[in-house]
């Protein structure tokens, strides 16, 4: 193209594009003003609402209009004026250049309340619909001017009552009433407020508090606390200005169900707050009319889409948020427009349990009520099948755990049989849960009985009585009576409903008929009772003067907490038997060992770290082995206690005595303070063992011919036991002969004894020196005097020019033959090696001895044997009957032995082994010479 070309297009563009401008100007008039921005924010919902613009001239106009500004609502908000938008257009005038404000006076009639876009342009004698385009725009909030209710004829309606707070922190609480016209406000006092069906209006209603009533219609009546549980509102007696009794959204007999809100979102709270699924949220701004918005919070995932738009309503100024149907999430808030915080919704996780849904009018209700928080207060009630309250545990508490256990005495509270179910609520939410269902029915006959038909124990000891029950958890048990010199009643709980109670009766307490329910009787299961007082009928009516005699006594067993002359359910027979002693014997544990009940002891026994023995090591401890019937109730040695072995029937009744059997010549013996040892308790089987440190215990020289150890004057000499010591043991249950005989367990003397002596502890090796072979598994053992069970500790160290040095560490225990081993690995030392061992553990000092480590010896034994025997025997005899015979007998006999080769590896030197070989065949040849 040339340059003329090129400038001739330049200037037919630029003249295109103006007569494009100028056909623009020429269509939609010229303009004489501009719209600067509209001032107003918020308009109400009438046909006079005022919208201020700001203005400015910008020329005269030369057409002869008006200048104007119009608003119209921007529908689709797209900018243009468009047919059927509302607009209105208002003439202005000014100078150029002069900004100013131009009221329009717009027609919102019938627009709802929210948010709606707005614009304007200023134009010369006015806008042109599909052409004019706005200067500038705004959003501005729609808000409906509140409506006091006015008075209507006819009966006047209750819309809602709602208890809630009027501040976040629920330290507002109050209930309002929003009535459809206003309310008499003389008629306040007849509003009357029921919670679970009694009337709590005095407990619920502030009384240092105003009734307010603005607008009208709005009845808003400040409350003590934040309550829940079932309210309801009676408006019996409550009018409108007319006298019309309020009767609309109330039931026939004037109640209206009140909702409770427990949890307040207010205008401006921008926090989220956290709501028990089940809770209801009260959205509110304290004022009439308000708009509220809910819906799910996009910023999560998996939200339910939830959204609710709505209002307060005309005389109420909350708006109620039930999240009982809600998911577990977070929905966002808005009230009057604004954004206004977040509810998150929560599972508290409350839940009701009942141990057993099919009981009897007999028996306890017992549950637990469990939630996911801890500490919160709760009501517990059983409700019948109308879901009417029978009984209710009001004002509990969850433990740390969260959880309650309820029990409800069915018999004691009166209830009737039928099907019922236990709710729990949660009083700080409102929430609650109930059961399943649970059937009462009609308990049928109970009954009890003894587990055996007789029972047999020795006198003195404590008797167990086992007794079964059905239908019923009482039962007293009568046991002997009058003409038998002994009777008692005892009334017995079955705690924990097992059908099964065994009494324990201590025998040796038959002197006793005060304090019998502690002192005399007792149960095995902790969960099972002795019921005394009003409870039951424990009295021992018939007492002995001193120990009960052996002998056959009736037992009686009824249902019931008393003992009647009625026919007993079943009787049984108490025997008695004569109690002594059965055996005493020795035994011997490691000083190491440490015995704090029968567990420890058994536990001891099936290690094999007591062992019966009568040696016993000097340090190590010994344990005396008792078996006596008949000390089960003085020695207090119930399950594996014995709290008064040697309490005060010590010394009296029984005795354990322990005297020396070697004191020498001229010398007395040593008796040993056995009241030091401890004692630990087999009851169930009447044994008792008596532990105590053959060497650590207390010894004096019997001078006085007791036998006894003096705790009093001290007239023996002071003693200690010695390692080379013998005793003898003997326990003996004296008889009424030589005791008075109300502390006397036996009619006659019983004892047995036993002996033991004690010994030096020692540990010895089976071999000195110690020689192992350069290899695995290389036993080094020996024996020991310490008791069974003592660990040992074995070590190997490197001596002399060994090199490398090398220490090794075993353990070896002492096993019941007294013997000891302890496994090595000398692989990888050399042969010449030499070391020492030491023992050491126990009560026995440290032994050692050297060693030597040797090559395996090869060992070749050849021996040939060949050994013929021949026999020849022949004999002839010649007689004149002519008779001859001849007999001929020849044996040969041969044993050849092969060569046998045997090799085998000894610890020792080779060189050694072979001499001794041949010495041992030189004398063979000699010997066979």
């Amino acid at each position: 193209m040339t340059r003329n070309k090129q400038i001739r297009a330049v200037l037919l563009a630029a003249l295109m594009v103006f007569s494009v401008f100028a056909g623009s100007i020429a269509f939609s008039g010229s303009a004489a003003a501009a719209a600067d921005e509209i001032l107003t924010d918020e308009i109400g919902d009438t046909s006079t609402e005022t919208i201020e613009v700001n203005v400015t001239p910008e020329s005269v106009g030369d057409s002869g209009q008006e200048d104007a500004v119009t608003v119209w609502l921007d529908t689709d908000e797209d900018g243009l004026l468009e047919d059927g938008e509302r607009n209105v257009t208002t003439s202005f005038t000014g100078d150029v250049g002069d900004q100013q404000t131009v009221s329009v006076t717009f027609d919102a009639d019938g627009l709802t309340d929210g948010e709606y876009e707005f614009a304007a342009a200023a134009v010369e004698g006015g806008p042109t619909i599909g052409t004019t385009t706005a200067e500038t725009n705004k959003t501005l909030t729609l808000a409906t001017a509140p409506q006091e209710a006015e008075d209507v004829e006819g009966a006047p309606e209750l819309i809602s009552a709602v208890h809630y707070s009027t501040t976040a922190d629920g330290n507002s609480p109050v209930l309002e009433l929003s009535f459809d016209e206003a309310i008499d406000s003389t008629d306040y006092e007849n509003i009357t407020v029921y919670r679970d069906e009694e009337d709590v209006t005095e407990d619920v209603v502030d009384s240092s508090g105003t009734i307010t009533q603005t607008p009208s219609g709005q009845v808003v009546i400040p409350t003590n606390d934040l309550f829940t549980g079932d309210l309801e509102v009676n408006l019996e007696g409550v009018t409108d200005n007319g006298g019309n009794q309020v009767d609309e959204g109330l039931d026939s007999d004037f109640n209206a169900t009140i909702t409770v809100a427990t949890v307040t979102i207010v205008d401006g709270n921008t926090e989220t707050v956290n709501a028990y699924r089940g809770e209801v949220v009260a959205l509110t701004d304290n004022s009439p009319d308000t708009a509220i918005e809910i819906e799910s919070d996009d910023d999560q995932d998996d939200n339910e889409a939830f959204f609710r738009a709505g209002n307060t309503g005309d005389t109420s100024s909350v708006y109620t948020f039930d999240t009982s149907n809600r998911e577990l999430e977070r929905y966002n808030v808005s009230i009057a427009g604004g954004s206004d915080g977040k509810i998150q919704v929560r599972d508290l996780g409350l839940d009701v349990t009942v141990d057993d849904l099919t009981i009897t009018d007999e028996d306890t209700l017992e549950g637990t009520v469990s939630a996911n928080a801890g500490g919160r207060p709760i009501d517990v009630n059983l409700l019948d099948d109308d879901g009417d309250e029978e009984f209710e545990i009001n004002d509990v508490t969850l433990d740390g755990q969260g959880e309650y256990d309820f029990e409800i005495d069915i018999s004691a509270e009166d209830i009737d049989t039928g099907d019922y179910t236990v709710e729990a609520v949660d009083k700080g939410s409102g929430v609650s849960v109930e059961s399943d269902t649970v059937t009462i029915s009609e308990a049928a006959e109970g009954d009890a009985d003894f587990a055996q038909n007789v029972v047999t124990d020795q006198r003195g000891d404590v008797v167990a009585i086992p007794i079964t029950l059905s239908n019923t958890d009482v039962a007293t048990v009568t046991i002997g009576s009058e003409d038998q010199g002994y009777a008692a009643n005892v009334t017995v709980e079955d705690g924990n409903d097992d059908g099964e109670v065994i009494l324990l009766w201590d025998s040796s307490k038959s002197t006793t008929d005060t304090n019998v329910g502690t002192a005399v009787f007792d149960v095995d299961d902790s969960d099972d009772d002795i019921l005394t007082g009003s409870d039951g009928q424990t009295e021992v009516t018939t007492p002995t003067s001193d120990l009960i005699d052996a002998g056959d006594y009736d037992l009686e067993v009824r249902t019931g907490d008393t003992a009647t002359d009625d026919n007993a359910d079943n009787v049984g027979t108490l025997v008695l038997e004569e109690g002594g002693v059965q055996t005493v014997a020795t035994w011997t544990a490691p000083n190491s060992e440490s015995f704090g009940d029968l567990d420890d002891v058994t536990e001891a026994l099936e290690d094999g770290n007591i062992t019966q023995d009568d040696q016993i090591a000097f340090g190590d401890k010994v344990v005396v082995q008792i078996v006596a019937s008949g000390l089960e109730g003085s020695t207090g040695a119930q399950g594996d206690e014995t709290p008064n072995f040697f309490g005060s029937s010590y010394g009296d009744s029984y005795q354990l005595v322990i005297n020396q059997t070697n004191p020498g010549p001229n010398r007395d013996p040593k008796t040993l303070n056995v009241t030091d040892a401890d004692v630990i308790a087999d009851g169930d089987n009447d044994t008792y063992f008596v532990v105590f440190n053959s060497e650590d215990i207390d010894a004096q020289r019997e001078a006085d011919d007791t036998g006894v150890y003096d705790l009093g004057d001290g007239a023996d000499s002071e003693a200690a036991p010695e390692d080379d010591d013998a005793y003898q043991i003997e326990f003996k249950m004296v008889g009424e002969d030589d005791v008075d005989s109300a502390t006397a367990l036996v009619e006659d003397n019983s004892s047995m004894t036993a002996e033991y002596s004690n010994v030096e502890a020692t540990h010895d090796f089976d071999a000195d020196p110690a020689n192992v072979t350069n290899a695995e598994a290389q036993a080094i053992s020996g024996s020991s005097t310490v008791a069974p069970g003592s660990e040992l500790t074995v070590r190997v160290k490197s001596d002399g020019d060994t090199q490398p040095r090398f220490l090794k560490t075993g353990t070896a225990y002492v096993q019941n033959d007294g013997t000891w081993s302890a496994e090595f690995d000398f692989s990888e030392q050399s042969v010449g090696d030499t070391f020492t061992v030491t023992v050491s553990g126990g009560v026995a000092d440290e032994e050692e001895i050297d060693g030597n480590v040797g090559e395996p010896v090869e060992e070749t034994t050849e021996t040939t044997t060949t050994e013929e025997t021949t026999t020849t025997t022949e004999e002839t005899t010649t007689e004149e009957t002519t008779t001859e015979e001849t007999t001929t007998e020849e044996t040969t006999t041969e044993a050849t032995t092969e060569e046998t080769t045997t090799e085998s590896q000894t610890p020792g030197f080779g060189v050694v082994v072979a001499l001794v070989a041949l010495v041992a065949a030189a004398l063979l040849a000699i010997r066979r010479d």
